[in-house]
């Protein structure tokens, strides 16, 4: 009855996952604050508020899903998100979208990570960890895939009144609450603790940036290319602008895109198995830097083809990194592991994100693409001789 419960949890995080990936407001949400009256500048100051907010909550939130429990964690979390959606969808100005981005950044930090560490113990409570890559990878297709469609629905919400669209989203949220609930938390394997709640955190702390070399180039790699991926990310639209695509196109291709990584992540074990771990690691910067190299050099309508670099580097990147950490770290600390990850990624975007948008706005878009790609590689190649170094690869 137990491994019954627990095999029960595989289409409930299917589900979930793929209700997280449904946020319609994503191609409109920069029209929606305008529209409101808000500035670009008070715009960039809402994502930057938002960024150090989840640095803030990344670990502790990690921490709480390891001790309090992972189904909790996740229920909360998309409660919360939920609630974030309607704000937005009522919101009339900078304050009340102000608290809305606190309210997704706190449920964002909740789920981050946590259902990726239910669905490795659900796995490994059921004898079929070395499933791993191909559920998470299939996990990520679900998602990335949902994220296509909620970005061409979105767009023709919007056509109807821009604040459907977060309203919307908020149903889609609900549905992964609900998800939540069903959910049976898995048992754990504990690597032992004592002496209370801080010494325990500084004590993963230590042995995700210390005591474990593997899981900690891991970390700061895939920490990597999760912040200067993001960074890629915020630069596309003023790509395409000027590349002259019309701005009709860009809900189109956003949404190839997260077709694009989707399918990478639903073939990242097989991909991984072709590979080997080494040649699997050392695509990761390249692919990335070449795509943002790419798009700095070339200025064409067909410029967006260069992302699908990127694109495969998004969706193959999480399960293979995951499954390589996941393998290292015991069950008590698995969530909390993966915060710092998370947390890393973003620190890397706040400490990169300013200086390349400096360059765009000092220069061009160009420059800007430039300056990201060659982090990427000096970044990438530091990491890759440490992990070679100490014989990870």
């Amino acid at each position: 009855m137990a491994a019954e419960g627990l095999k029960r949890n595989l289409p409930l995080l299917y589900a979930a996952r793929l209700c997280e990936y449904l946020v319609f407001f994503v191609p409109v949400i920069v029209i929606f604050f305008q529209r409101q009256g808000l500035s670009m500048t008070q715009v960039m100051l809402l994502q930057t508020a938002f960024a150090v907010a989840v640095v803030l909550l990344e670990v502790p939130s990690g921490f709480f899903a390891d001790r309090v429990g992972r189904k909790p964690s996740l229920v909360i979390g998309a409660g919360i998100v939920t609630a974030a959606s309607v704000v937005y969808g009522l919101g009339q100005g900078f304050v009340h979208f102000l608290a809305a981005e606190m309210l997704w950044a706190l449920g964002a930090s909740l789920l981050s990570g946590t259902d990726t560490a239910v669905l490795y113990d659900t796995l490994l409570a059921l004898g079929r960890e070395k499933d791993y890559q191909r559920i998470e990878g299939h996990a990520s297709f679900l998602g990335l895939l949902g994220a296509a469609g909620s970005s061409v629905v979105g767009g023709f919400v919007a056509l109807a009144g821009l604040r459907l669209t977060f309203f919307l989203t908020a149903a889609a949220l609900a549905v992964a609450v609900a998800a939540g609930l069903w959910l049976r938390e898995p048992p754990r394997r504990k690597g032992g603790h004592e002496r209370g709640d801080l010494y325990y955190l500084y004590k993963i702390g230590r042995f995700a940036l210390y005591k474990n070399v593997e899981v900690r180039w891991l970390i700061f790699l895939a920490a990597l290319i999760q912040g200067l991926g993001t960074v890629g990310f915020w630069l596309y639209q003023p790509y395409f602008e000027r590349c002259g695509l019309p701005l009709a196109y860009f809900g189109l291709i956003f949404a190839l895109f997260n077709v694009f990584a989707a399918t990478s992540g639903k073939i990242a074990f097989a991909v991984e198995r072709l590979l080997g771990k080494r040649l699997a690691l050392i695509s990761l910067p390249v692919l990335l830097a070449a795509s943002l190299f790419a798009m700095a050099a070339f200025i064409t309508p067909l410029g967006f083809l260069f992302v699908l670099f990127a694109q495969f580097v998004r969706g193959f990147s999480h399960p293979v990194i995951a499954d390589y950490i996941n393998r290292h770290t015991w069950s008590d600390k698995r969530a909390t592991v993966i915060s710092i990850k998370n947390l890393l990624s973003r620190l890397v975007f706040i400490l990169s994100a300013t200086a390349v948008g400096a360059a765009v706005d000092a220069a061009d878009v160009r420059l800007g693409l430039l300056l990201a790609g060659v982090g990427t590689t000096v970044g990438g190649a530091f990491l890759l001789l440490a992990l070679r170094r100490d014989r990870v690869i």
